[in-house]
């Protein structure tokens, strides 16, 4: 076992800034379509081009009393019939994807195909945006559908534990499950459904963001997206979190694992705060606890020690993870609560910053190599304020970070904290 950082390995000695680097992705620019808005980030290289569709309609406008309502909504779009087979299936038969992702802020909906055709397959999903079918056996199959996926979730001992997190930080509904709960999603109504959609899907709650070749066409296409929704302001909702008990709370869950995992929670910096920088190098420092390097990246249920830093939701958050299977957990627990205290102490040194901007860096750059992931990070990141050419932005905001920067943030969001723990059903 690897050990991480120690207090002595923190050098006493603050970073220069170093100097602001070239763009590593193609400059975005925003495009005024209609009543909407299109994020491009164009890559000539790319054969097939992807489009994210963003709606105001994510967990932060569901109720405790209708926890789930936003997934089955989209659930209902993909299956609204079009052209005699659902849209998904429609889509697929026409040589694209479809994808959809409920997170705090919004539901995105993902196409792809080849950057020639891409642009023909936004009338279909126009039209199931639209008028979808909330029929009572479209709803039902979309509700079997998220009851299967929720039984996978709830194997998964991280997801798990970062929901039981999320769960205690969030006051509003932005820490409920994605997909539901069982019970919540059993009581469900058509009426629920629909009250939902009209609630939230409008013109203005539309926006989208593309990468690859996107055409003229593509932009008319989706200009004309949202024009059969309503028109009407978007609700503002509630964006809060509740206090982080200085006594760093334990929650317990018990799952079906053969070890136990640890989640520790964190307030976090938004993406347009001076401290986004810095919240990406700690990330990345604390991720690579414990982990010996190798020449292929880790996944998460492989690493022993691991770091995600969540903007889906306002505020954000940052979560780091012991694998029980892979470490001792108390060991590594501790370990990591004396780094993140010794962090706040003192600024990193330059050697040691440096290093964790290159690990930072990569590891962003690894997040945003397909096309789903940097138009998702245009869309997101443009929302929460770091402009149009935001994937950039976010790694300028990374190559200005110092040491001092760190210890601050450090200072700011890393002294308080709540643990869960997701321990296996039986044993010691």
């Amino acid at each position: 076992m690897r050990r991480f950082v120690a207090l002595g390995a923190i050098a006493l000695i603050a970073a220069a800034p170093v100097p602001p680097s070239a763009a590593r992705f193609p400059t975005a620019f925003a495009t005024a379509i209609g009543s909407t808005k299109l994020l491009t980030e164009t890559d000539a290289g790319a054969a097939v081009s992807g489009v994210q569709i963003f709606v105001a309609a994510g967990l932060d406008r569901e109720s405790a009393a209708n926890d789930g309502v936003a997934a089955l909504v989209a659930e209902c779009i993909a299956r609204t019939p079009v052209d005699e087979m659902p849209l998904r299936d429609a889509i697929g038969a026409a040589g694209g994807s479809l994808s959809y992702t409920v997170d705090g802020r919004s539901v995105h909906y993902y196409l792809e195909a080849r950057s020639e055709h891409l642009a023909a397959l936004v009338p279909a999903f126009a039209t199931a945006l639209a008028a979808p079918d909330f029929s009572a056996a479209t709803v039902a199959a979309a509700r079997a559908s998220l009851a299967a996926r929720q039984s996978e979730f709830q194997s998964n001992p991280l997801s798990v534990g970062i929901q039981m997190f999320r769960r205690s930080y969030y006051a509003t509904a932005a820490g409920q499950p994605a997909l539901g709960s069982s019970g919540t999603l059993a009581n469900l109504s058509r009426a629920d459904v629909m009250a939902f959609y009209r609630a939230t899907y409008k013109r203005r709650a539309v926006f989208s963001s593309a990468v690859g070749t996107p055409t003229p066409e593509l932009s008319a296409a989706l200009g004309s997206l949202a024009s059969g929704l309503p028109d009407g302001p978007v609700a503002a909702v509630p964006e809060a979190a509740r206090p982080i008990p200085v006594s760093a709370p334990r929650i317990v869950a018990h799952r079906d694992v053969s070890a136990p995992w640890i989640v520790v929670g964190f307030a976090a910096p938004a993406p347009a705060s001076r401290d986004f920088g810095a919240m990406l190098v700690l990330e990345a420092l604390l991720s690579d606890a414990f982990e010996r390097k190798t020449t292929t990246t880790i996944g998460f249920l492989e690493r022993s020690v691991g770091a995600l830093y969540l903007y889906d939701s306002t505020p954000a958050s940052l979560v780091v993870y012991v694998n029980g299977s892979q470490v001792d957990p108390s060991l590594a627990l501790r370990e990591l609560l004396l780094v993140s205290r010794s962090l706040s102490q003192r600024p990193l040194g330059a050697e040691t910053l440096a290093h964790f901007k290159v690990t930072a860096r990569g590891q962003f750059l690894s997040d945003s190599v397909n096309l789903s992931d940097r138009s998702y990070l245009l869309g997101a990141f443009a929302s929460q304020g770091l402009g149009d050419d935001s994937i950039n932005a976010a790694l300028a905001a990374l190559d200005r970070t110092t040491g001092a920067d760190v210890q601050r943030a450090a200072k700011a969001y890393l002294q308080r904290y709540i643990v869960a723990l997701v321990l296996p059903r039986q044993g010691p």
